[in-house]
């Protein structure tokens, strides 16, 4: 798959170069589509596992023929350093590969088609909870 380059400088001011690989078709899917998910979330664990999820697709140029992937919490750390290094890359590999991380949650049907999934779980629910509750009155 082709690859691109970002350089980054750690806080320890190493410069660094990280190579951004491309997304699997079907990973590419899954990976934009969780993206708007991503962005709407304030669950911490989700967005860290989507985080993580990203980064492997990034490996650190170790030597001319040697990369080291990005796919634990402790390379990550090692590798990039700071929180800043982490968004840089993120969003880098994002846009490598077709999802603007600015805009890509911005659709507006998407926010459309996600209340109204709401609404019909919602009603779903409800539904669950009234039914048992009808039955109690029509006994009495």
């Amino acid at each position: 798959m082709p690859t691109s380059n970002v350089e980054i400088t750690t806080p320890s001011g190493e410069s660094k170069s990280i190579v951004i690989n491309q997304f699997p078709a079907l990973d590419g899917w899954d990976i934009q589509a969780k993206f708007i998910e991503f962005a709407a979330s304030s669950d911490k664990e989700f967005r860290r596992q989507y985080t993580l999820d990203v980064l492997a697709y990034a490996s650190v140029q170790m030597a001319p023929d040697r990369v080291l992937p990005l796919n634990t919490d402790a390379l990550i750390d090692n590798h990039l350093g700071s929180w800043q290094n982490v968004q840089k890359v993120f969003e880098e590999i994002l846009m490598q590969n077709g999802i603007n991380p600015k805009t890509h949650a911005d659709q507006p049907m998407f926010w459309a088609k996600a209340g109204a999934e709401m609404a019909t779980a919602f009603i779903a629910e409800v539904s669950q909870l009234i039914g048992p509750a009808f039955q109690l009155t029509k006994g009495e």
